[in-house]
């Protein structure tokens, strides 16, 4: 392990490379507050129907540009897309600080998360051309880990910031004169929130990018629909491409049960409500980060193309598992495992992608990957919430009335609940990618291409 540190503090120490895991680190931070605030702010605007249309809006951009933002990042020079997003979105939280309707906070977190889609698939590409091919891994697992522990830190730097302006509020009056308590905490925490965007466009700006054209190419509504189709018949025809976005396909949508099911299952199975869900939340990313942290040092040990598919399952059977299981510290346990093999798979698909795309296509590839993921979590939303209500039918379980079946396993009785039986479901979907995953695998690597193959080699003469 203590080379793997040594391999951490190597990457590190590449400045480009340093400056963008950084500055995606403090964006990533500030993307979480933003949800944080607006969760507070949107709820005392319009309740839950006004959390739906936020969200709803939050991901409608996937759905209508995602695939072409990829295109854009692919013509344009990434580190101007990345400077340029995180400045709109620095402007956009401004404005969004000082928004008093739904319309208008829907409005604006439409146009957050469109350069939101520009960002991210563009820091993805970026990485092959700041770091040696070697170190790929290593510098996927620090962006991974980072990820993750923004995601847990954002939501509690929201608090720290809210609380913070209750202080300023109460003791200065001046402040407490011009407008109530809970604007003003919005406010001070979007304005905080936006100078996190900006710090993070200064470390981008100091980066020194590979020059990638020697003259940029020509962008228009014709190129961009030629370069669409080039990257969807590319996505389909490359068996990689198609093996790794089609187990996320199956997989989110398999995963995201956990997101939807997770607050009931633990309420009906364990009566674990309040903070007890929320340390299942808390170990889940804990897990996901221990993996994206191994990652580099399995990789080493174990060949990256067999046991993805492998992590993928495994996440699968501790899903299953978690669903099974009705003691609450044994539950935290398999789900913690869970997210070593949800961190590990993240980190070895995108490293697989890297290593093995051209670079002219990586922009269209991460852009699908991310729309992909937005998508089938809204589909698994829907999906798995119209199968728990349909099992309520049949196990009418109520707070009140916690009710349930019990099924004999000749050895055991077990008590089965609604929402375990479609978190088992949702198990089933991810070991199902998870196969499919090892087979398409194992024949794409079989047939020459992979780590040493000619797309390798493509790719890392452009780099």
């Amino acid at each position: 392990m203590a080379l793997e540190i040594t391999g951490f503090r190597k990457v590190l120490g590449n400045r480009g490379f340093r400056a963008l895991w950084i500055g995606q680190g403090i964006s990533g931070i500030g993307d979480w507050v933003i949800v944080g605030v607006l969760l507070d702010a949107v709820n005392r605007l319009g309740g839950s129907s006004g959390l739906f249309w936020m969200m709803f809006f939050r991901f409608l951009p996937a759905f209508l540009f995602g695939l072409v933002a990829g295109v854009v990042v692919d013509r344009l020079e990434r580190k101007t897309i990345m400077i340029f997003s995180e400045i709109a979105r620095a402007v956009l939280v401004i404005f969004l600080a000082f928004s008093n309707s739904l319309a208008m906070i829907c409005g604006l977190v439409f146009g957050i998360e469109c350069f939101t889609l520009l960002f991210g698939p563009a820091r993805d590409a970026s990485i092959p051309d700041l770091v040696k091919p070697k170190d790929v891994m290593t510098a996927n697992s620090l962006m991974s880990t980072s990820t993750y522990l923004t995601m847990a830190l954002g939501t509690m730097i929201a608090t720290v910031i809210l609380g913070f302006a209750a202080l300023i509020y109460r003791y200065f009056p001046f402040v407490s004169n011009m407008t109530e308590m809970a604007q003003f905490q919005h406010r001070f925490a979007f304005i905080v929130d936006a100078l996190t965007f900006l710090a993070s466009a200064m470390l981008i700006f100091t980066i020194a990018f590979p020059r990638r054209w020697e003259k940029r190419p020509e962008i228009s509504s014709s190129h961009i629909w030629a370069d669409l189709k080039e990257g969807l018949r590319y996505m389909w025809e490359n068996q990689l491409t198609r093996s790794i976005l089609g187990v996320m396909v199956i997989g989110f949508i398999g995963g995201g049960s956990l997101y939807i099911l997770g607050a009931p299952f633990a309420e009906q199975v364990m009566g674990a409500v309040g903070e007890q869900f929320t340390l299942i939340l808390t170990v889940l990313l804990c897990g996901v980060v221990v993996g994206a942290a191994v990652a580099p040092w399995a990789g080493k040990r174990f060949p990256v193309e067999k046991w993805f598919g492998r992590a993928v399952v495994g996440f699968g059977v501790a899903m299953v598992a978690f669903a099974l299981v009705d003691f609450y510290p044994l539950s935290l346990l398999v789900i913690a495992t869970g997210g070593v093999f949800l961190g590990y798979l993240i980190v070895t698909a995108y490293t697989m992608l890297h290593k093995n795309l051209a670079p002219e296509v990586r922009g269209r590839v991460f852009a699908a990957l991310q729309t992909i993921m937005r998508t089938c979590m809204l589909v698994s939303m829907g999906v798995f919430a119209l199968l728990a209500w349909l099992l309520e039918k049949w196990i009418p379980w109520t707070a009140d009335n916690p009710v349930y079946k019990s099924v004999d396993l000749g050895i055991m009785t077990k008590s089965v609940y609604p929402a375990m039986l479609a978190l088992m479901v949702g198990g089933a979907l991810v070991i199902i990618g998870g196969v499919f995953s090892i087979r398409s695998l194992h024949r794409y690597f079989n047939s020459g291409y992979g780590e040493g193959g000619e797309v390798v080699e493509e790719a890392n003469a452009a780099t």
